[in-house]
């Protein structure tokens, strides 16, 4: 009588087996929980910006001086008050504004601090369809007291072409404002200002065809983070591949042990031809 062969089943619920695959189970675990890690990182990630931008707060509750602007403070509506310094009044030119180029008429303000000496911040005034009425605006203004000013708080600009080439200058740089003014004390803000329409009104720089400079919330961006989607349909294929690895090396053994049954068979076959020869 021949030996049966063993089915899948019978092979795969052997102690050996039950122990492969809940070291496989253990495994694919692992894996479905960095799965799932990946994609709750690709949503936070992605959720959008909530941060109440619009409500003016504070700057020195934002800003230290001396220090680049945090991603916290980058965007957001800072009231301050302050000195202007008269010296200091400049135009930038090839500023673009709802589809238009013009310039911007930009200030230094002297902003005081709790025991300590006032610390510069640079601020933008208005936007100019017409360069000469923004250069008059600068040339005309003298040292006041600012009073209370509300702007959106933004990250210095880097140096443009036109500064590097001309003697035009297009960029709101901090650092490159530094070495134009007069009597500076080496402490400034590492960002600067643009004012809102009411307090560039209140200010006077909208006389003469000046404009409020238009200022926008920071973007908002609610795209998931594709690399992380990626390694999390890379976790779940590593959680596949522990099943498949349980099953494979299971079939490999039902193979094997079919393998030596037939062998014997084959074997007892040929002993018994032998033997009746």
């Amino acid at each position: 009588m021949s030996t049966p062969f063993p089915t899948f089943r019978q092979v795969a619920t052997r102690p050996r087996w039950i122990g492969v695959l809940v070291a496989c189970l253990a495994v694919a675990a692992v894996f479905a929980l960095l799965g799932q890690w990946q994609i709750a990182r690709a949503v936070e990630q992605g959720q959008a910006d909530e941060r109440d931008t619009e409500t003016a707060v504070p700057l020195k509750s934002v800003a230290v001086p001396g220090s680049t602007l945090t991603s916290e403070a980058g965007g957001r509506m800072v009231s301050f008050t302050g000195e202007w310094v008269p010296e200091d009044f400049d135009t930038l030119a090839g500023r673009s504004q709802d589809g238009r180029i013009g310039t911007w008429a930009v200030g230094r303000i002297l902003v005081p601090q709790d025991g300590a000496d006032p610390v510069s911040l640079p601020v933008a005034l208005a936007w100019f369809a017409d360069p000469a009425a923004a250069q008059a605006l600068v040339e005309q203004r003298g040292a006041a007291d600012a009073g209370e000013l509300v702007g959106r708080l933004m990250p210095s600009e880097a140096p443009t072409q036109g500064d590097i080439q001309t003697d035009e200058v297009e960029a709101m740089s901090v650092a490159a404002l530094i070495n134009e003014w007069e009597a500076y004390d080496g402490r400034v803000y590492g960002s600067y200002a643009i004012l809102d329409a009411a307090s560039a009104d209140a200010s006077g720089a909208l006389a003469d065809g000046g404009e409020p400079i238009v200022s926008v919330r920071p973007v908002t961006d609610t795209q998931l983070n594709a690399l992380n989607i990626f390694y999390a349909i890379e976790w779940v294929a590593f959680m596949l591949f522990a099943f498949y690895l349980w099953y494979r090396l299971v079939k490999d053994a039902l193979e094997r042990e079919v393998e030596a049954i037939e062998d014997a068979a084959e074997a007892a076959a040929a002993g018994g031809d032998t033997a009746r020869g």
